[in-house]
């Protein structure tokens, strides 16, 4: 890969692609503008090609920007098992713990529930909150639908995953993302078995889309267009 500055668009990654048939142009989180092109395409050929999409990038970049800023978070707010107490207090120390069934946040009098520290403390409490309730919900859910499709997988992870929903190592073993407690139950469920699927097949191939496919009664493109509404990011 290679990447050139742009007047305009400032960095710009240049990907030569085998694979490619066509020029084509995304832009990813964090405002970065990649150019996946046709191996014998020349570089140049490319960006002329952008030039003539640049309103386009723009605005593609500006939706990006609005998707991935911060969720702001006030009450009345709840997870699925926690609610969020906010208590402004003296003095200018900011904290949250998570107790029974409350995300407490006490901050200084001196600053609103919107301020971008206070903000970042609840969204620390939230995700606590989210791995307590992801350790006490997916390892059984795991099972349950292990048991119901004979997908058999290894041990079960929760993580802080911001980049994908979940993963299944070599060894069957499966990985899951805390950011799964903000989704409805039917696409915990698709995430779990796409996950599941990929103990028998390890790619994205004909076979293994043919199972997920069957495993979800065959929902699966309904369920991964409705995913597309949420993000592992804030």
């Amino acid at each position: 890969m290679k990447v050139l500055q742009h007047p305009v668009l400032g960095e710009i990654t240049v990907n030569p692609s085998v694979r490619a048939r066509r020029l084509s142009i995304s832009v990813r989180p964090g405002g970065e503008v990649r150019l996946t092109i046709p191996r014998r395409m020349k570089a140049q050929d490319a960006l002329r090609f952008l030039e003539e999409k640049m309103d386009w990038v723009l605005r593609a970049r500006a939706r990006m920007a609005e998707r991935c800023r911060p969720q702001l978070i006030v009450p009345p707010y709840a997870t699925r098992t926690h609610r969020l107490l906010l208590e402004p207090v003296a003095g200018t120390d900011i904290r949250v713990r998570v107790v029974g069934e409350c995300i407490e946040v006490r901050y200084s009098s001196e600053l609103t529930p919107e301020n971008d520290r206070v903000q970042e403390i609840i969204r620390r409490g939230v995700e606590e909150a989210w791995r307590i309730e992801a350790k006490a919900y997916l390892p059984g859910r795991v099972e349950e639908l292990s048991r119901q499709t004979g997908l058999r997988c290894g041990r079960v992870t929760i993580r802080n995953a911001r980049t994908r929903w979940g993963s299944c190592s070599v060894n069957n073993d499966i990985s899951l993302s805390l950011h799964l407690m903000k989704l409805p139950d039917p696409l915990i469920d698709y995430i779990i078995l796409h996950e599941l699927c990929h103990t028998r097949h390890k790619n994205h191939g004909p076979r293994f889309h043919a199972l997920l496919d069957k495993v979800c009664q065959g929902r699966h493109l309904v369920l991964r267009r409705q995913l597309k509404a949420y993000s592992t990011r804030w």
